[in-house]
């Protein structure tokens, strides 16, 4: 039997944030469409996410330039899955935080699980994971310690700030080749 978990990392820290996102990204105006979507079943085989991308048609996947994931965030300062993102993503959010002088790191999370960037990626779609994972942050997924008391308020608007930023970017520069 599972431990009864609050969810507040995983994954609450990061559906919470889309309205702040959203709120944030709509005082300018904008060259693409967002769309914040939270989907549930993720633990269970992805079916949230799963779903919604096999609902899409071939133009609207083709229409999609980039999947943003966030994901278990506040633990700790902000990292990227690097081995699940797509290069030129990663790349730009690198040079995101460096510009805003905000740390990031690349923490590969294969061995924790798998989150809602896979269906997109299969269907070849950029995608990019972003989360607070850390080797001595992993045993709080799943377990009674995944609580509000896990997520560090400053970390949690640093990782915003930098999420922020980097939507604002991306909406600025198209990936390569979609100009």
């Amino acid at each position: 039997m599972r431990p009864v978990t609050q969810g507040i990392v995983d994954d609450w820290s990061g559906a919470s944030l889309l309205p702040s996102l959203y709120e944030t990204l709509k005082q300018q105006p904008r060259k693409h469409t967002y769309e914040f979507v939270a989907f549930s079943g993720e633990e269970s085989g992805l079916l949230g996410s799963s779903k919604f991308v096999a609902s899409l048609t071939r133009a609207q996947r083709a229409s999609i330039e980039a999947f943003v994931n966030l994901e278990c965030l506040g633990l700790a300062p902000t990292k990227v899955w690097e081995h699940r993102s797509t290069p030129e993503l990663v790349q730009r959010l690198i040079q995101t935080a460096n510009a805003l002088k905000l740390p990031i790191s690349a923490v590969n999370v294969e061995r924790v699980g798998d989150d809602d960037t896979h269906p997109f990626k299969d269907k070849k779609i950029p995608v990019i994971s972003i989360h607070s994972l850390a080797q001595e942050t992993f045993p709080i997924l799943h377990s009674r310690d995944d609580n509000l008391s896990a997520v560090h308020e400053n970390v949690y608007y640093t990782s915003y700030k930098l999420i922020a930023f980097y939507l604002a970017l991306l909406d600025l520069k198209v990936l390569a080749g979609q100009a």
